[in-house]
């Protein structure tokens, strides 16, 4: 069985977090969120594994706020979604093609940082990103691990 895509939901403003699935595993926030925007969103997507934020949000948040966060479980990376058009398709999309290369370089032994150099030349995803993802499950299909909103 091959890796699988990650779908990664594409949130634009903060009208849109009480529309999201409750099974959204990997959120991606186009805006600077507040902290009631982040417990909204918490509460909207119990399951949530991953937030992505742009730099300047990312850069932006408190201590407490990063705390909260990593206490219920969900991995915060800083990047953004380049070269995703929200109006055509609400999600992000990491293609398997890079699940792979990313682990085919850890099986062949690179350093983070060479899979990092290789990886964002194939594609453009940001190193938080692609650390999270060398580190994650997404390396390892199996039915019984959970995954991000796979396609």
């Amino acid at each position: 069985m091959g890796l699988g895509s990650v779908r990664i939901r594409v949130v634009t403003n903060r009208d849109e977090i009480s529309s999201l699935r409750a099974d959204e595993k990997a959120v991606h926030l186009a805006f600077r969120p507040s902290a009631k925007d982040l417990f909204s969103l918490v509460k909207a997507c119990p399951g949530i594994e991953l937030l992505q934020l742009p730099a300047s949000s990312y850069d932006g948040l408190s201590k407490f706020i990063r705390m909260y966060l990593a206490s219920s479980g969900i991995h915060l990376v800083k990047g953004d979604v380049s070269g995703h058009w929200h109006d055509l398709n609400n999600y992000f999309v990491i293609p398997a093609y890079v699940l792979e290369k990313i682990k085919e370089l850890k099986v062949q032994g690179k350093t983070e940082e060479e899979i990092i150099g290789e990886v964002m030349n194939l594609r453009k995803i940001s190193p938080d990103m692609i650390l999270h993802l060398l580190h994650s499950s997404f390396l390892t299909p199996s039915s019984e691990q959970p995954r991000m909103n796979k396609v």
